[in-house]
């Protein structure tokens, strides 16, 4: 088979794409980045250089596939206009999705976010949650905003399966890490010490190879018009860091960063907008952490046969693959 896939040298993307071609699939990557692409390269890779906000490069690239997997986006805590975040996630996606329909595409999976349903207030978070309290970014409301135009499309007759990841975190096999592998590899290999707030607010953490597998499954096993929660299991900051110790043998004092602290370095941060620099975190992602994000993933798990890494073999496997990577650099 083959398979049109955007943002195949992202994070997730890239696993997707390993997989992909290790089952005899040829890929058709949209790539804006020769250079970079070069990581995923291969005898089934192929490269179309070209933009998800351009339409011709896409429908030049899906030309002769079965399939689309949607993955590119834009989810950076910031951006100069703020628009970015609707152009890339929201038109970006329609562009996808119509390039599909007139490729006459069998099945698109479009990755979206488990941050669309919101926090957990009073229950556990499902596919079938309302969100009752405003967004807290612009990535969080232009992803629900192109959910929403999903389903006029599949209203229209195309087959299009959403898939929501939560926290992911794992080996990467190429680029630099970010967000929860960041904090793992800073903790296992340099003197990360933060827990932030009072540690005892909940997130729901997967292992990137659930993540590639739970796109897989939904290409052959979702509903058309779902979405799948792919989410792992719930932990607070307090057990993950416990369970990160036990493993690593590494044993250290954590400082817990109160929320108003966070908000505080938050506002100084957005003084590298002033100059156009991007700051690591904005006031409106600290406000995230005043909640419990308690995920079920019971959906994926029952109607497409998703398997669950446990959070001890997944810190497992990315403390070696963070030991690995810095006996490398050594």
């Amino acid at each position: 088979m083959k398979y049109f896939v955007t943002g195949a040298t992202g994070y997730i993307g890239a696993h997707l794409v390993r997989r992909l071609t290790n089952s005899g699939h040829t890929v058709h990557a949209l790539v804006r980045d020769y250079k970079k692409a070069q990581a995923i390269k291969n005898e089934r890779v192929k490269l179309f250089m070209g933009d998800i906000t351009d339409p011709l490069s896409i429908e030049k690239a899906m030309e002769g596939c079965d399939y689309v997997f949607h993955l590119a986006a834009f989810a950076k805590v910031w951006a100069k206009n703020p628009k970015t975040f609707f152009d890339l996630n929201v038109t970006a996606t329609n562009n996808v999705l119509d390039a599909a329909m007139k490729h006459g595409i069998k099945r698109c999976v479009v990755t979206s976010t488990a941050g669309v349903f919101g926090a957990s207030l009073d229950e556990t978070i499902t596919e079938k949650s309302s969100r009752n309290f405003d967004f807290f970014n612009e990535y969080e409301s232009s992803k629900a905003l192109s959910e929403s135009k999903i389903k006029d499309y599949v209203i229209a007759g195309l087959d299009v399966v959403i898939v929501s990841p939560t926290r992911v975190y794992g080996p990467y096999l190429f680029g630099s890490p970010e967000s929860v592998t960041l904090m793992i590899e800073k903790f296992v290999n340099d003197r990360w010490r933060f827990i932030p707030g009072n540690g005892k607010k909940k997130g729901n953490y997967i292992f990137v190879s659930d993540v590639a597998d739970g796109h897989l499954l939904a290409m052959e096993k979702g509903q058309k018009g779902h979405t799948y929660i792919l989410g792992g299991t719930n932990h607070d900051y307090i057990e993950f860091f416990d369970a990160l110790k036990k493993l690593s043998g590494v044993i250290r004092r954590m400082i817990k960063i109160p929320l108003a602290l966070q908000s505080f370095i938050a506002y100084l941060q957005l003084i590298k907008t002033w100059f156009g620099r991007e700051p690591f975190f904005t006031p409106k992602w600290i406000a995230k952490g005043k909640y419990d994000w308690h995920v079920t993933p019971d959906k994926a798990i029952h109607e497409l046969g998703l398997k669950i890494t446990s959070l001890e073999e997944g810190l497992q496997r990315t403390m070696e693959w963070a030991r690995s990577r810095k006996a490398e650099q050594e």
